[in-house]
């Protein structure tokens, strides 16, 4: 690695240093924006073909659109090259794959994942670090999407990835942006215990005598609070809250 890369990766570790308890993802995503040119980089907790036993919930800590995450959550999760055999062996041995390298012996389900879902959402290529706690062994990835228009994984980003991910494990932990009710009005925490029993926006604005529309500002404003990407994570996150 050259040394000009060396500062870059040193700048991102040092801003993830520097983040409070609760704000790594954001400040993560943030650092390997400015730093590596990483744009959109994303966290999922816990994946389920790399944590493979674990009684924990899959997450997903994301600037992606709700409705991105929620389809990729019920169609595609399990579908993907990364959690085909040779996705699996990649990340655990090496520690970094491509989606690039995957595709050449995926099946027609997991093509249809890279060629049909990531392009009609922009992305061309995805490059997925894994990322262990040493503190808990909690597993996480760091997927970065690649737009082929305007940039290509080039080798400096795998040398890049294969370096950053060890050097992040310290800052790892189970729950790296815990959902915070501190700041949630009172009818905001009574619309996520609806969401939370599995109730669309409707019966939820039923059940608190209150439209939609103002229904659908508060989950706007919950989502805005507790950094959550989409409903999933917000009840995931919800269910695992500590208890007082």
């Amino acid at each position: 690695m050259e040394q000009l890369e060396y500062r870059r990766l040193i700048k991102v570790l040092e801003q993830v240093a520097g983040a409070r308890k609760g704000e790594l993802y954001p400040v993560l995503a943030e650092a390997v924006a400015v730093h590596l040119g990483w744009i959109d980089a994303f966290v999922a907790e816990n994946p389920a073909y790399l944590a493979l036993g674990s009684d924990g919930e899959e997450q997903y800590l994301t600037m992606f659109r709700p409705d991105f995450v929620e389809e990729y959550v019920e169609r595609w999760r399990l579908n993907n090259p990364f959690a085909s055999r040779d996705g699996i062996v990649c990340l655990t041995r090496r520690g970094v794959a491509t989606l690039g390298q995957l595709r050449l012996r995926a099946t027609g389900r997991e093509r249809d994942f890279a060629d049909t879902f990531l392009r009609r959402n922009g992305i061309d290529d995805m490059l997925k670090i894994v990322v262990r706690s040493p503190a808990t062994g909690a597993v996480s990835t760091l997927g970065v999407p690649f737009d082929g228009d305007r940039r290509a994984i080039e080798p400096s980003d795998l040398l890049m990835a294969a370096t950053l991910g060890p050097l992040l494990s310290p800052y790892f932990e189970a729950n790296l942006v815990p959902a915070s009710v501190r700041d949630l009005t009172s009818g905001e925490l009574d619309v996520v215990e609806l969401v939370v029993l599995g109730l669309g926006h409707e019966h939820i604005a039923r059940r608190l005598n209150v439209s939609e529309s103002t229904v659908e500002k508060r989950l706007t404003c919950i989502l805005e609070k507790t950094g959550c990407g989409s409903l999933t994570e917000l009840t995931a996150q919800w269910k695992r809250r500590p208890l007082r």
